[in-house]
């Protein structure tokens, strides 16, 4: 919410990039304990390895390092 807010009012902090990077490492390791989850149960899961497969995919595409290096800017500024 306080990144909405910054948005609505056109201020410019690191707190957008340091969200996205959390929330990139976070799905990749939550996607991954589900598998194992699903893997420990003996339960053929496609669909878990699917979720984490698209984990990998989409937080390559949307939390690359360069918006890695670019919230590290900001919170040197």
């Amino acid at each position: 919410m306080r990144i909405a807010w910054e948005h609505d009012r056109k201020l410019h902090s690191a707190n957008a990039g340091l969200c996205m990077n959390f929330s990139t490492d976070a799905i990749q390791e939550v996607t991954e304990l589900n598998l194992e989850l699903h893997a420990g149960a003996d339960v053929l899961a496609p669909r878990a390895d699917k979720l984490v497969r698209d984990a990998i995919i989409w937080s390559h595409l949307a939390g690359d390092s360069v918006q890695r290096m670019k919230a590290t800017r900001r919170l040197a500024r």
